[in-house]
């Protein structure tokens, strides 16, 4: 059988989890099913009927161990693959009914903060990044490089900043809905 692959661009922030899962579901009522996740928002979708699909991610900065595969893997879900950190699932939607991974506010609430610690240890590593090279080479930069160095660094820091915002008020948001 011959596969016809489509490939499909679009960026997504680290908080922004649901709004893909709905893309993706919206892609697959059109019948572009996910064949694979790709990098920096591009998506490798198989032309075919289209059909009611439940997608999952799921954030784990290490690989995801095996054991946890074959959980989700009995559970029904099939296992795209994983970039950035995120681990894709997909499963049939049956009679109107989407499917979960995550049934309570807590395991969403442990996914949002393994995301947040991400966010959280990035910006030191890239600052003692910084200090070894210019420590290393102490005055031998061209003042470009110091230049584009800290505009970098600096864009990381308000990018994060906002990343962890978002993310803080996603894990806000699931712990008033648990308490109710």
């Amino acid at each position: 059988m011959n596969e016809q692959i489509v490939r499909k661009s679009k960026l997504f922030f680290s908080w922004q989890d649901e709004e893909q899962e709905a893309w993706l579901g919206e892609m697959s009522r059109r019948g572009l099913h996910l064949k694979q996740p790709g990098w920096l928002g591009s998506f490798q979708f198989v032309e075919g009927p289209g059909k009611e699909m439940a997608y999952r991610l799921d954030y784990n900065r290490n690989k995801a161990p095996e054991d946890y595969i074959q959980l989700i893997k009995d559970a029904g879900w099939e296992h795209l693959g994983a970039r950035g950190g995120w681990t894709y699932w997909r499963k049939d939607a049956v009679a109107g009914s989407i499917p979960e991974i995550f049934t309570d506010p807590d395991s969403k609430i442990q996914k949002y903060q393994r995301l947040l610690a991400g966010y959280i240890t990035s910006a030191p590593a890239l600052y003692i990044l910084g200090l070894a090279i210019f420590k290393r080479y102490p005055g031998l930069h061209p003042s470009w490089f110091v230049i584009l160095y800290v505009v970098l660094f600096m864009s990381w820091i308000i990018f994060a900043a906002i990343n962890a915002f978002m993310i803080l008020r996603r894990i806000n948001k699931l712990k008033k809905k648990a308490s109710v």
